[in-house]
């Protein structure tokens, strides 16, 4: 246990902890917490609303993201001006706790000599100009300008990481990146709720989940329908379930073998993922670690997916991998009438076990309080 004071500055409102950035802030929040550390909460609110459950876990200053046009003119990028906050500066200058920053997003804090004295730390939770050109490649005209742009300043802004004392990566390849730009960089995977473990029988069907509001979820979804429907039927359907599916995901349900599970409870969503016998992924940018995947290694579902969702060393031997759609629903045909074995079972289990202790992962942290 640790008295140690941390302040956390959080790029949006990370509970509910219903997508990947906000479980892995929220169970970043939690467990450290639970360790002893008296956390200060800065949290950047734009739609999710101030949440109550997170005044369990420390003193909590919200502050609006101020997303004018005009910050599309200033050399910072976006994600990053419209976080510019001299609120949260006056509030950080009230101690002198060490300061964990949540993204890129929150880094502008860097910038001032104020501050400098200060043991600063950065979660990165992507290479995040990298991201940005991948989200640019099926973005219409716009949307795509904006994204170039965007990815274009976030090279160029990226340098300010040599002026934090530590930067904690997501995955081992980031951590690489990273490391050329600030030597001080540690491997800390995505802290989340730590599954619970049961052999069970699945039930004959496939399962895509995520959040659907999302263009890059939207178009997983697309990819695997178009992809499998010729091998789906009533009785073995796709289940799509997630938040706030638009018109094309609703014109994708037909004939009971696609489902449509829009804005699943908790509990709904756990027993879908916990029954599927066949969990589908696609992803067309290989970003981040995908928070979805993980959950699912818990079950007792074959995962199915393309090269882009793994995000960590070593998942490759817990899923069956195809990129093109034709090898994809030719796997999906063989797995269909296959069990996971016993043995497939105990070895993901060893692997959640050793590689994603969110508790010994938040020690990083600690320790680098410590030593400051």
């Amino acid at each position: 246990m640790t008295n140690k004071k941390l302040h956390i500055i959080a790029l949006d409102v990370p509970f509910p902890a219903d997508y990947g950035g906000a479980i892995d802030m929220f169970y970043r929040i939690k467990t450290l917490h639970e360790l002893g550390v008296e956390l200060t909460l800065h949290v950047f609110e734009y739609g999710r609303g101030q949440q109550p459950e997170l005044e369990n876990y420390g003193t909590v200053h919200y502050y609006k993201r101020k997303r004018s046009i005009f910050h599309l003119f200033s050399k910072r990028p976006f994600i990053v001006q419209s976080r510019l906050s001299k609120e949260l500066i006056d509030n950080l200058l009230k101690d002198d706790s060490p300061i964990l920053m949540e993204g890129l997003h929150t880094s502008v804090i860097l910038e001032h000599d104020d501050l400098s004295k200060r043991l600063t730390m950065v979660r990165m939770h992507n290479i995040e100009h990298d991201y940005y050109r991948e989200l640019a490649k099926n973005a219409p005209f716009l949307k795509r300008l904006f994204f170039l742009i965007e990815a274009h300043k976030l090279k160029r802004y990226t340098p300010i990481l040599k002026k934090a004392n530590a930067i904690l990566a997501i995955k081992e390849s980031d951590r690489e990146y990273f490391e050329k730009i600030n030597p001080s960089c540690f491997l800390l995977p995505a802290c989340f709720e730590f599954p619970s473990f049961e052999k069970l029988i699945t039930q004959p069907y496939a399962l895509f989940h995520g959040n659907l509001s999302v263009p890059e979820n939207e178009s997983a979804a697309i990819w695997l329908v178009k992809a499998l429907e010729q091998e789906l039927s009533v009785s073995f359907p796709l289940i799509v379930a997630g938040k706030n599916p638009g018109s094309k995901l609703m014109q994708l349900e037909k004939n009971e073998i696609i489902k449509l599970v829009a804005n699943p409870s908790d509990i709904e969503l756990k027993e879908l993922q916990v029954n599927a016998h066949i969990h589908v992924f696609y992803s067309e940018a290989p970003s981040g670690m995908k928070l979805k995947l993980m959950n699912v290694l818990a079950t007792n579902g074959h995962i199915l997916c393309n090269e882009n969702m793994l995000g960590y060393d070593g998942l490759e031997a817990f899923c069956i991998i195809e990129n093109e759609s034709e090898n994809f629903a030719r796997r999906f045909i063989e797995l269909k009438e296959k069990p996971l074995s016993s043995a497939e079972y105990e070895n993901r289990k060893s692997f959640m076990s050793e590689h994603f202790n969110t508790k010994s992962q938040c020690e990083i942290i600690i320790k680098l309080i410590n030593e400051a």
